[in-house]
């Protein structure tokens, strides 16, 4: 799309991931399943207007992050993280629960890693019976699929070097579901 920001462009005063840019310029706003990309546009649900909003909020999960995508109909986010990018540009992705209470966890090392470990999700979703007979999926991305993520080692390197700590209410005690990441096996 046109207006989709590109490799490199200033957003919220960030680098924006070249691989996000790639997604963008190809799809601009889409939908994947449950998986819903914000649009590149100017409406107040778009990618930039709405992070401006969430930032608003003033909570470190939201400032340090580029939100792209959520769970379609859900305050459950995908989002990449500029401050951890790689020399190349390419950003860690994380998953931001807003419901109850804000959760934050890393769930892959780029975004075509993200991408590729949803995919996977989503085959294993599709034939779980529970899917099957209600639509309601038993196994819920990403917290039922921690062996799925593990796969991605730079970004288990990264948790286990605690590079995502700061996304955390309280540093000292990361959320136990980073615990269980940090010690899983592919």
């Amino acid at each position: 799309m046109a207006n989709a920001p590109k490799a490199g462009d200033a957003v919220l005063g960030e680098p924006f991931d070249p691989q996000l840019a790639a997604v963008y310029h190809r799809f601009g706003a889409a939908d994947f399943g449950p998986l819903s990309l914000y649009g590149p546009g100017s409406e107040s649900l778009d990618l930039i207007p709405w992070n401006e909003r969430l930032r608003e909020l003033d909570a470190v999960q939201f400032r340090s992050s580029l939100i792209f995508g959520r769970k379609t109909g859900f305050s459950l986010y995908f989002a990449t993280v500029p401050r951890l990018a790689t020399p190349e540009g390419l950003q860690p992705v994380v998953y931001i629960e807003a419901v109850d209470a804000l959760t934050c966890v890393p769930v892959a090392s780029s975004v075509d890693r993200f991408f590729d470990t949803y995919s996977r999700y989503l085959e294993l979703m599709v034939v779980d019976p529970e899917y099957i007979a209600s639509r309601l999926p038993e196994s819920v991305f990403p917290w039922s699929v921690p062996h799925l993520i593990a796969h991605d080692e730079p970004l288990v390197a990264q948790v286990r070097a605690g590079a995502f700590d700061f996304l955390t209410p309280d540093e000292d005690l990361p959320h136990p579901w980073v615990q269980k990441l940090r010690t899983a096996s592919p």
